[in-house]
């Protein structure tokens, strides 16, 4: 477990992109996309709002593509989008070759504009469904399924809450209200966020091989909350400032694959994967995204739980002040 923590605070250390307020964020979809976009994956207030990143590898080779509908061993069939993921499509150069060192990351997201985001003072409730192989394997490296990024006027200063597979374990992650800053590799300030990292436990909910619904309900304020279902099951609730300066909040989803390089340094293969998407959107209302909304309502009190979790840590710091604590669950039931 400490090698794994370790692992997670390399990758929270490491901002993801530069924030530089004049960058170009994303590219626009074309009408086509838009429309199949909107018919097979988007729902609520994401329909027709959604644009591509910048940093996207091309679609080339099949990368993405369309279904119509998918059933898994439960029976459960939905329609969605599928990613087909080969190392071999290279991503954007500013990912794979972040460090100057080739094969780092590789994405393909899909986010909201700036006009689009959540503004401070907002509450929102999120819904991804996701469909990973059983046999999926994340060896020395990250595969980031969606997340949020805080906004600073126009520019990202920081990453937020995100659901990846690190090192073969699921992890929700998110950010606490203490941070530093520092200079990055592009010059910018950079937020360090110290961040709860929570190692989900499969037994409890299975996490792959099936299709996987996720809901979020976020209050993005100074007296905010951060509440996380998975198939139903409420898996954390958290009471706090969620916005801590930020101006808004960027939702993502899409597989992001990083830190490839440390893997294939200790000789290890990135495998193929396919990663599937159905039912993602935005709303203002759980009955929007959800059905049978009473009964994830009723799960919430006014402190915070932690459910199905076999490990919670705290781990973050300014680079060069790092540390990662392991935060006592399930002796601790309420490590944050």
């Amino acid at each position: 477990m400490k090698k794994f923590l370790i692992i997670l605070l390399s990758i929270f250390l490491i901002p993801l992109f530069s924030y530089a307020e004049k960058y170009k964020w994303h590219t626009n979809m074309k009408k086509q996309e838009k429309k199949d976009f909107s018919r097979y994956v988007l729902k609520a207030q994401s329909k027709n709002k959604m644009v591509f990143n910048t940093r996207n590898a091309p679609n080339e080779n099949g990368l993405y593509k369309f279904f119509d509908k998918l059933e898994d061993h439960m029976g459960v069939a939905e329609q969605g989008i599928e990613f087909n993921l080969k190392y071999a499509n290279k991503g954007h150069k500013h990912d794979w070759n972040r460090w100057g060192k080739p094969g780092h990351a590789q994405r393909f997201q899909i986010m909201e504009p700036y006009k689009h985001t959540t503004k401070k003072g907002k509450t929102k409730w999120y819904r991804v469904g996701y469909f990973v192989p059983k046999d999926i394997r994340t060896d020395e490296h990250t595969i980031s399924l969606f997340d949020f990024k805080k906004l600073y006027g126009k520019g990202e200063r920081t990453h937020d809450a995100s659901l990846n597979i690190v090192k073969n374990n699921f992890t929700w992650s998110f950010n606490s209200p203490n941070y530093g800053s520092k200079k990055n590799e592009t010059g910018g300030e950079y937020y360090y966020f110290d961040s709860y990292t929570v190692v989900l436990d499969p037994d409890f909910s299975p996490l792959k091989g099936k299709w996987v619904n996720i809901l979020i309900n976020a209050k993005w304020a100074k007296k905010g909350f951060l509440h996380f279902w998975i198939d139903g099951k409420l898996r954390t609730s958290y009471f706090g400032d969620t916005m801590v300066g930020a101006s808004s909040v960027r939702f993502k989803f899409g597989p992001y694959r990083h830190h490839m390089d440390e893997a294939t340094d200790a000789g290890l293969k990135i495998p193929d994967t396919v990663i599937r998407y159905s039912n993602v959107g935005k709303a203002d209302s759980c009955d929007d995204l959800w059905s049978g909304c009473s009964d994830i309502i009723s799960q919430l009190t006014d402190k915070s739980q932690v459910h199905g979790a076999k490990n919670v840590a705290l781990c973050g710091g300014v680079p060069g002040k790092s540390f990662c604590r392991n935060l006592n669950y399930s002796q601790n039931q309420r490590p944050f």
